[in-house]
């Protein structure tokens, strides 16, 4: 599937404080990410509703506000909503085959490390803060999931010392992020057939048409 652009951090940094946001681009991506995963609906906005409370102190959103949170949430559902599609409709050869690219909003490449590495803990924060939101309860989660979050748990402790080789840092970082996205494809495979429905003791699994329970679509 074609890749989604997400808007420029620093426009989205600049937009959300002109509306007095109280939450950075990396934040809100996170919070949004992970409502998706944990079934929040793309074809209406659910996320309205918990983003006033998260980010505006539970006042509505004004128009331009809403505007300025709209092209965060547009480039989320557009890609994690495409991920769900395509997992439940393709075949699992034709998984086999496909590419997967999954995208954070963080600080720009060429930031400082510092505000990166801050950028991805916010992220990641986040990113279970958004699944908790859709109910999602850990220790009802398959091996795969509750290990994908636990990884993002540590991945939201990660701090920079500027005492320590800062070179040596920014590639551990570079490793750090480039396993994200794994880690945000193995909850959306299990979590996204949820539909915000709450789970019940003896819930099955849910069932993903053309992938078998021990196969997980390669991300590239």
């Amino acid at each position: 599937m074609s890749k989604v652009t997400l808007p420029a951090y620093t426009a989205v940094e600049a937009a959300f404080k002109d509306h007095g946001l109280a939450v950075t681009p990396s934040e809100l991506h996170g919070l949004l990410s992970g409502m998706i995963c944990g079934g929040m609906s793309v074809e209406d906005e659910s996320w309205v509703g918990p983003v006033c409370d998260y980010a505006n102190e539970g006042a509505p959103l004004t128009d331009g506000a809403k505007a300025a949170v709209s092209g965060v949430y547009d480039a989320a559902a557009a890609e994690l909503g495409g991920l769900v599609t395509q997992l439940t409709t393709s075949t699992a050869a034709e998984l086999a085959d496909a590419e997967f690219h999954v995208s954070l909003l963080l600080p720009e490449a060429n930031a400082d490390l510092l505000l990166r590495a801050e950028g991805l803990s916010e992220w990641a924060t986040n990113f279970i803060s958004g699944l908790g939101l859709m109910g999602v309860e850990k220790h009802k989660l398959s091996p795969e999931v509750t290990e994908a979050i636990s990884i993002l748990e540590e991945i939201a402790q990660l701090g920079i010392d500027e005492d320590d080789d800062l070179a040596e840092q920014a590639a551990l970082f570079d490793n750090v992020l480039a396993y994200v996205p794994e880690c945000i494809l193995t909850c959306l495979v299990e979590l996204s057939q949820r539909q915000g429905e709450q789970d019940t003791a003896d819930e099955e699994k849910p069932y993903i048409p053309g992938i078998s329970p021990d196969q997980k679509p390669t991300l590239h």
